[in-house]
């Protein structure tokens, strides 16, 4: 099952960078690709997000929404490369390159190195973690760099 996880993984993320979603006439994400990829009581921790007021955690696919919403309020992705690592129950997604543009300024701004840990149970996305530390994620998923 774990070569499927980071396979949906791939799907999931590679539809974020060509823009799939549901948005309102403002521009306000209103549902999200592939909601079926999350677990209904899903905790999404951006406990450690140093830009705007969305760091915290987020339980299930409305809390989800709320926090992409207020991303997408404020940012536009222009680019990022990732790479994908299996961790059994686990996924681990190593952002090395990643370029967005603030929505009310226009202005391009590089983001550092960061990851995120994704944990599957029956196939479902049942925790999703951000660390801006690519070597602690992969310490949390219990692999080395």
């Amino acid at each position: 099952m774990s070569q499927e996880n980071v396979e949906r993984v791939r799907a999931v993320l590679e539809d974020f960078i060509s823009g799939k979603g549901e948005f309102d006439t403002d521009g306000m994400l209103t549902k999200m690709p592939d909601e079926e990829f999350f677990d209904p009581q899903i905790e999404w921790d951006a406990s450690e997000v140093p830009v705007l007021d969305i760091g915290g955690v987020y339980r299930g696919i409305e809390g989800v929404r709320q926090y992409w919403r207020q991303w997408f309020a404020a940012w536009q992705i222009l680019h990022y490369q990732f790479r994908l690592v299996d961790a059994g129950d686990r996924v681990v997604a190593l952002f090395d390159h990643q370029r967005m543009r603030g929505r009310s300024t226009g202005i391009e701004v590089p983001v550092v190195k960061y990851a995120t840990v994704m944990t599957f149970r029956d196939g479902l996305c049942v925790h999703w973690k951000l660390y801006m530390s690519q070597s602690e994620a992969l310490e949390a998923a219990r692999l080395r760099e």
